[in-house]
């Protein structure tokens, strides 16, 4: 073996050195300020799960990236995500009798990036958990904290990027698509790609009402105006029903109202969650901050049904804004 190849780090990770690193640390220490005055309480999972805990995590699966076996042979995976691992603790009843429980935890997560993107496997991140309770105002609570945590840390003039998973639920009802024929139909509007969604949508012989609702959709980026346009254009009650749920969401986020932006096209991870969908945007940056939502069928994978919300922000991300 030539050691001096071993004297370097590989591809897609990173050392944090110094001014960085210490910028990370300020960072986690305001986020803890608002997190533990709200009654929140830190956890740290280990950084270690069988890879079943992702399995059941829905969406975190395709993000592990280090999958080995133990001595007794037990298929293991390097933390991906926080989330299942809490979700974990709480169905085994590890957290108490005290229901709701609010959590937060830091640390660092491993998952694929896109080396081509300046992204790297290994990332900190910082977030929080309210899990037991299921109401506009715990969503409410949830976007409030996440928004308080980045100014207590001088992050400001972030954008609230919102969005309702029953919006495109209800339209994925209507248009009878599945398997590759409803993921490109996605892919699409995720990408914002106009042109091929209704070329696909016409090759799938679409009905030309349901197509108009979809691009009505596809369109709402902006203010609450513009997703009340929306929902008047929209026949299916799922999806009338969600955007009436994100216009009362609005109006108890007054101390947002102009930081929000009303996204019905920020569709991914649809499968996992639920409810209220949220990104955080600073225009210095391209990536966001950070996201989160409500997954109330999470809790349910490990046996004990329980709705749930939750943020998370990338610890890397938000010292670059310092």
């Amino acid at each position: 073996m030539n050691h001096n190849n071993t004297i370097g780090l590989p591809a897609g990770y990173r050392d944090v050195l110094f001014e960085e690193a210490r910028a990370q640390r300020q960072i986690e220490q305001h986020f803890a300020g608002v997190l533990e005055q709200k009654g929140y309480r830190e956890l740290t999972p280990s950084g270690v799960e069988f890879l079943d805990v992702y399995s059941r995590g829905l969406q975190s699966v395709k993000d592990v990236t280090f999958k080995f076996l133990d001595r007794d042979d037990n298929l293991l995976a390097l933390r991906a995500d926080f989330t299942p691992a809490i979700a974990r603790i709480a169905a085994a009843g590890a957290l108490g009798d005290q229901i709701p429980y609010r959590i937060w935890y830091a640390g660092s997560v491993f998952r694929k990036a896109d080396l081509n993107r300046g992204r790297f496997h290994e990332f900190r991140q910082i977030g929080a958990e309210l899990i037991g309770t299921n109401s506009i105002d715990r969503d409410v609570e949830m976007m409030t904290m996440a928004m308080e945590c980045l100014e207590s840390a001088g992050i400001n003039d972030v954008q609230l990027h919102v969005n309702h998973a029953g919006v495109f639920r209800g339209i994925i009802g209507g248009l009878g698509l599945e398997g590759d024929e409803l993921k490109r139909i996605t892919t699409y509007i995720d990408r914002k790609d106009m042109r091929r969604l209704e070329a696909s949508l016409d090759h799938q012989g679409i009905a030309a009402d349901l197509q108009s609702q979809v691009n009505a959709v596809c369109r709402c980026v902006g203010d609450e105006s513009m997703l009340r346009k929306t929902r008047d254009a929209v026949a299916n009650e799922e999806s009338r029903k969600a955007m009436e749920e994100l216009m009362l969401l609005a109006g108890k986020l007054e101390r947002w109202r102009d930081r929000i932006i009303f996204d019905l096209t920020e569709i991914d991870e649809l499968e996992y969650y639920t409810g209220v969908m949220f990104a955080l945007f600073n225009p210095r940056l391209t990536s966001e901050l950070g996201k989160g939502g409500r997954y109330d069928s999470l809790m349910q994978e490990f046996g004990r049904p329980m709705p749930a919300i939750g943020f998370s922000c990338s610890l890397d991300r938000l010292a670059e804004l310092l």
